[in-house]
């Protein structure tokens, strides 16, 4: 938004970095041992070819922030699977703390995702749709001509 930079420019640099990487399908790769386990093709999911990897971490970095958090979401055979790594200057937080931290973040969402499958917790948005393109106005008009039907 214009502005922005203006408006933050006086405020305090961000305690917590926070980098969602995405949701990405991951493609069944044949699993060299499946035979011996009678099990189906392992899942995983790589790089595009021809695109570099992160650089190697430098101890002696200066941290961009106290605590950062990178997230991506995989959509393996048995559901999306998020997974975080967490990561802060030893010197700021010991193991046990942010232990806790990302256990109490991973219950919060956990309880967020059981809400958002309740009957009584609100109905579709657009990013729910993936094989049309409804605006919210559509949809809730939608959902009440079937709430009138029902």
């Amino acid at each position: 938004m214009p502005g922005t930079a203006s408006a933050l420019a006086g405020r305090p640099a961000p305690q917590l970095g926070f980098n969602y990487l995405g949701r990405f399908p991951t493609a069944a790769k044949a699993d060299p041992q499946a035979g011996a386990r009678a099990a189906g093709p392992a899942v995983a999911w790589e790089v595009a070819p021809g695109v570099g990897g992160p650089p190697p971490f430098d101890p002696g970095q200066r941290a961009g922030h106290a605590l950062e958090i990178n997230a991506v979401t995989e959509d393996l055979p048995t559901g999306p699977e998020l997974s975080a790594t967490w990561s802060w200057p030893r010197e700021l937080f010991d193991h046990a703390e942010v232990e806790e931290l990302a256990s109490g973040w991973f219950t919060m969402l956990r309880l967020l995702a059981d809400h958002a499958q309740a009957p009584d917790a609100g109905g579709h948005t657009p990013s729910d749709l993936s094989l049309v393109s409804l605006s919210q106005d559509e949809i809730d008009d939608l959902e009440a001509e079937l709430r009138d039907i029902a």
